[in-house]
């Protein structure tokens, strides 16, 4: 069988606006190249030509440490990653916090 797939040329406009619409609705790259009929590849390169910026915090939460701690102070809750690094929360942190530090 012979599949005869019609190739689509976009300006850089169009594919721009494509790249916008994705981030807009916040859908899997996945179903949104299956409904505009887009490869997966194709996404990842446009993508990467035209500069889809990814978001990077702001700024991070400045920390002071302290050797000297004058009084016993106990976490609210300890944290340990695979990494070995220690994070260790001192009140009530919202799970939203976390998923903000964290992007894909």
């Amino acid at each position: 069988m012979n599949h005869c797939v019609k190739r689509i040329r976009r300006s850089e406009n169009q594919i721009r606006s494509l790249l916008d619409l994705r981030e807009e609705k916040n859908i899997s790259v996945v179903a949104f190249c299956k409904a505009h009929k887009i490869h997966k590849a194709t996404f990842y390169n446009w993508r990467n030509k035209y500069g889809l910026e990814i978001k990077q915090p702001q700024e991070f939460v400045r920390v002071q440490l302290s050797d000297n701690l004058t009084e016993a102070v106990v976490p609210f809750a300890e944290i340990e990653f695979t990494s070995k690094v220690i994070v260790r929360l001192f009140q009530k942190v919202d799970a939203s916090y976390f998923k903000s530090l964290q992007q894909p």
